[in-house]
């Protein structure tokens, strides 16, 4: 009986497998996009856009999002490259109604290289940025008083090159590839302290092993109260706020940044 139930429920451990004609069909019209020969007919970009979009919703099914393109994919160039000016890579740009965006500039961003033949994109960064952002507030209830910051992650401006994320990934697992975690936080705190949070910050996030890139605003409790800050640390970091620093380090490596500025 109990062997006739593990039966039953294994399809639906592997649901996404129905999707596999859409990936397939995915992978065909890229691979036909951009190797064509001249008695073939190249795919329009419409087709190519919908034959990304539809791996897509293949790949993340089990999320029930719908998915969208924001505008056309384009080809993706290094302007200030003179002798190679592509990098390889054609863009795909979506947006998330399951997982809205934080800012106008959040897209959930599909590559394709189609030298390496690989596809990679940063939806995961949506799906578990609330869990990642549980996870570096454990770092930083060690450092301020739980209830005096308010931290947001912000998602992947790009796809890490050498790693493709999986659609069944856990929290830990994406924090293990992650290079550099983008954090903002605000903090009502005694701007004195802010070099010794630097060091015990930078501390835990290698005991951790989490790359991160952080910037913290230290404020006064009015300056904290007024939230018109939500609103603008995205996009053109005018608030008020006494001080602020910015700390980098990349998994992995020795060197790590940390500048401290005052306001003017």
């Amino acid at each position: 009986m109990q062997e006739e139930k593990q039966e039953k429920r294994q399809p639906k451990k592997h649901r996404w497998l129905r999707f596999v004609p859409q990936i397939t069909l995915g992978l065909g019209l890229l691979a036909a996009y951009f190797s064509w020969h001249d008695h073939h007919r190249k795919p329009t970009q419409q087709e190519l856009d919908t034959a990304l979009t539809r791996y897509m919703q293949g790949k993340y099914a089990i999320y029930g999002d719908t998915l969208t393109p924001v505008g056309e994919g384009k080809v993706v160039y290094a302007p200030n490259d003179l002798f190679f000016p592509t990098t390889n890579k054609y863009e795909l740009e979506l947006e998330s109604e399951k997982y809205p965006k934080r800012s106008e500039k959040e897209t959930v961003v599909l590559q394709y290289n189609y030298e390496e033949n690989t596809l990679r994109d940063t939806y995961m960064s949506f799906v578990l940025r609330e869990q990642a952002e549980e996870k570096f507030r454990e770092i930083f209830d060690r450092i301020y008083e739980p209830n005096s910051y308010y931290l947001v992650m912000t998602v992947q401006a790009a796809p890490w090159k050498n790693h493709d994320h999986s659609a069944v990934e856990t929290v830990d697992e994406y924090l293990r590839y992650e290079i550099q975690t983008s954090i903002y936080l605000c903090v009502i705190r005694d701007a004195v302290y802010k070099d010794m949070d630097m060091e015990k910050l930078l501390e835990l996030v290698k005991s951790q092993n989490y790359g991160i890139k952080a910037e913290i605003f230290y404020m006064n409790e009015t300056q904290y109260n007024n939230e018109e800050w939500k609103e603008k640390w995205f996009t053109t970091l005018e608030f008020d706020y006494e001080e602020n620093g910015l700390m980098i380090w990349n998994k992995g490596e020795e060197d790590f940044s940390v500048n401290l500025w005052e306001k003017d």
